[in-house]
């Protein structure tokens, strides 16, 4: 059957079996640590990663820059390149790995005090984790920016069953919190080790002096950063903002409907893991690319409206199967989550299109909008029902936007 698919395809079932995994994975380590801690002890467990989370995200948009010009390295033959690339980003991102292992040394004490944790070991472990998270995205991203999908996903499916499985013995020996932080540190650190066979060659010393303009590298990065947080405040702020603006009651029905929305907007994450890297390949070469948007707007639209006509069709047995809670009204909302976050997924795609070919018309909608959508919602919060539908109009505003962007450009610059 994959034999009748073109690489693309190929490539978006891989990356999507992978993702799906690997998301099981972490589901059961989810529900493992919280069946297996009590209380506070998983609360002080969750904060720790929140906390890890927090401090990595900055990493985490250096992970696409990565991989645009490691496509667009490839695309040019330009291997003397991604040599200097990726042994300068290794060095930097490495010293900052120790400073930061350095610094959660010596204030470790001060973050268990706060944290109410008994030891100082849980700190360390943490320490160590939001170390690697540093180094991860060179890995990561370059394997990315090669395409190398089917090796991308094997080692994220190892990494999460390895971290499962890790976490089930260290807990089970009486571990605690610091066996749980141990086995995801553990599987981050193997997955770099992993990540490196198909990178070996890149890390040995390059034969030619060449220069690489590091400047223009975080130039790019602004763009990314800027594109990566007004997005998550988007899809985020809403749910902090009934928190505000309503009760306890009614913002738990809104947080059980959230859990739907969540689905669809990272259903598709696997064709932008795929298109990215090879929409910069092509747009490095001055080749077409926007039979490749159309594809990935074309599957994710496929993938989410499976789901959407399942959910729709039955709602209340849909959430009871999530969440264990079915109402009536959080069903009722799910309903309009399913439809703004498809669209904000699509939205997402072509964000990360534009970001692939250095067109950044598209920031200052999203900017705009973000601010626009947060004044919507504190002016025009009556109802839940009328918080969503804030969300569905700006959905469906960015998407319009952003198709008259794509096809308002000249065909040569798409």
């Amino acid at each position: 059957m994959l034999k009748k698919i073109d690489s693309f395809g190929k490539n978006v079932i891989i990356v999507l079996a992978g993702t799906s995994l690997l998301n099981f994975f972490n589901l059961v380590c989810q529900l493992l640590i919280a069946h297996r801690f009590n209380p506070a002890d998983f609360a002080a467990f969750n904060s720790l990663l929140a906390l890890c989370v927090i401090i990595a995200a900055p990493f985490g948009t250096l992970q696409p820059a990565i991989t645009k010009y490691i496509a667009e390295f490839h695309a040019r033959g330009e291997t003397e390149k991604i040599r200097v690339f990726l042994s300068a980003l290794l060095k930097i991102s490495g010293l900052i790995g120790v400073l930061i292992l350095c610094a959660f040394y010596f204030t470790s004490p001060f973050i268990a005090e706060k944290f109410k944790l008994s030891s100082v070991f849980p700190v360390y472990m943490l320490g160590g984790l939001i170390s690697l998270a540093c180094v991860m995205p060179v890995f990561s991203g370059a394997v990315q920016g090669r395409e190398l999908f089917g090796w991308f996903s094997a080692v994220s499916v190892t990494g999460g069953l390895l971290k499962l499985g890790l976490i089930f013995i260290f807990i089970i020996l009486g571990f605690g919190i610091t066996g749980a932080i141990g086995a995801f540190l553990i599987a981050s650190a193997i997955s770099i080790l992993l990540f490196f066979p198909p990178l070996k060659d890149y890390f040995v010393p390059p034969a030619h002096k060449t220069k690489i303009n590091f400047k223009e590298l975080f130039f790019y990065l602004v763009p990314v950063a800027v594109s990566y947080f007004c997005f998550m405040v988007i899809v985020s702020s809403d749910m902090i903002m009934v928190k505000y603006y309503f009760s306890a009651e009614e913002s738990g029905t809104y947080a059980v409907a959230q859990v739907i929305g969540k689905i669809f907007m990272f259903l598709p994450g696997a064709i932008n893991m795929v298109m990215f890297p090879r929409t910069s390949s092509l747009h490095a070469k001055n080749l077409d690319t926007t039979v490749i948007l159309k594809r990935s707007l074309l599957y994710a639209a496929g993938l989410c409206g499976i789901a959407a006509v399942f959910y729709n069709l039955w709602p209340q047995f849909s959430l009871n199967v999530l969440t264990g809670k079915a109402g009536y009204e959080s069903a009722a909302l799910g309903r309009m989550f399913s439809f703004s976050m498809t669209l904000f997924a699509l939205v997402w795609i072509m964000v990360m299109y534009f970001l692939s070919k250095r067109d950044f018309r598209f920031i200052s909608w999203l900017v705009l909008l973000t601010f626009a959508q947060i004044s919507a919602i504190v002016f025009f919060h009556a109802t839940l029902f009328q918080v969503q539908a804030v969300l569905c109009a700006v959905a469906i505003l960015l998407f319009c936007v952003y198709s008259v962007i794509f096809f308002s450009a000249p065909k040569r610059k798409r």
